[in-house]
């Protein structure tokens, strides 16, 4: 029996007997069981979401739990069952501990092609003075569409711009089988986090030295870098600082993709200025540049400074993309850029 759901962008990963996709197919099956076939089907529904052990071990936010929760039993009393009392118990339990969050972090576990992602992420839109502590649209566009076309990375040297939290990269190492990959990014607090992600992840741990440096000594970030290259599934995996202002990027590479980077002007002009150093070290290598088309302009101001930098956009891909019925479609594009011949 199955039901499926994606009550919120944190989908959890469900159990091999139960998947929920809409609570309108919950309801279809749940009317027509009698009670003890209704208590099984609950204890199932809830062991493969609130209570699966990947929720256990690496929790959503509260507020999240406590609301999904809320709207099981809302569901399962307007079918006329009673509910378990396991799924109350939690509920009761969650409201007696009060609205506060606990941490500034929680979990989000995202379904993927072969098994899901789980990111520790921030629950706040900004944290230590950056937004990168959260994953954003583009990523979630880019992680899948790389994993439905997993040929165009198999066997590539791929580098990741403004890597975030991992998941589009996470997502190309799980599902793609490329010959090594490096995420990278700026913000120190960013950083430390992806290393516990990849760690999560790859490694099926939390990483408990996730590296303390001095941002302004080189041999320091070198070091520190050094200590988080791993091999997972034949892919090697490293993790830089680079500073699109002021670093440029040495090593061999095929492939370069980045995600969410085009939202300010100023920012767009670092990016590109790494972007075209990358493409134009050894013939044919391209870029997947995925966006959320916010404003107009900066994408048209996007495009415009590509042109002017020698590069050129071969393919485009757009869709409208909505990560879960709770928030709003946004307008997404996938660019595939490569140096002008």
């Amino acid at each position: 029996m199955e039901v499926s759901t994606h009550v919120s962008t944190e989908r959890h990963y469900m159990g091999e007997r139960v998947s929920l996709k809409s609570f309108q197919n919950f309801q279809k099956i749940l009317t027509t069981m009698d009670y003890d076939e209704s208590q099984v089907f609950q204890q199932q529904v809830f062991y493969g979401t609130a209570n699966h052990p990947l929720a256990l071990k690496y929790p959503p936010a509260k507020t999240y739990v406590q609301l999904f929760l809320k709207t099981l039993i809302n569901q399962i009393e307007g079918c006329n069952q009673e509910v378990l009392d396991d799924l109350y118990s939690m509920y009761t339990g969650l409201l007696s501990q009060g609205n506060s969050q606990t941490s500034e972090f929680c979990y989000k576990t995202y379904k993927q092609k072969s098994g899901s992602i789980t990111l520790k992420e921030t629950c706040k839109l900004i944290c230590d003075g950056t937004t990168g502590m959260c994953t954003w649209e583009a990523s979630h566009f880019l992680a899948e569409w790389c994993s439905k076309n997993a040929s165009n990375f198999q066997g590539k040297k791929i580098l990741e711009l403004g890597a975030g939290l991992g998941l589009t990269g996470l997502a190309v190492v799980m599902n793609c089988k490329p010959a090594s990959y490096t995420f990278t990014d700026v913000h120190d607090s960013v950083l430390k986090v992806l290393v516990e992600n990849v760690a999560i992840n790859l490694f099926n741990e939390v990483s408990h030295s996730s590296g303390k440096y001095d941002a302004d000594d080189r041999k320091s970030i070198e070091s520190w870098s050094r200590r988080h290259e791993s091999k997972d599934h034949d892919t090697m995996v490293h993790i830089k600082k680079l500073d699109w202002e002021s670093d440029t990027y040495e090593s061999d590479v095929d492939l370069v993709l980045a995600a969410d980077v085009v939202y300010d002007p100023d920012v767009i002009i670092h990016f590109l200025k790494v972007l075209k150093d990358v493409l134009c070290k050894k013939p044919g290598v391209a870029a997947y540049v995925a966006s959320t088309m916010r404003n107009p302009d900066t994408y048209t101001f996007f495009k415009n400074e590509l042109e002017c930098s020698g590069l050129v956009i071969t393919s485009e891909v757009q869709q409208q993309y909505q990560n879960s019925p709770s928030q709003q479609e946004v307008s997404l594009s996938l660019l595939y850029i490569k140096p002008e011949i």
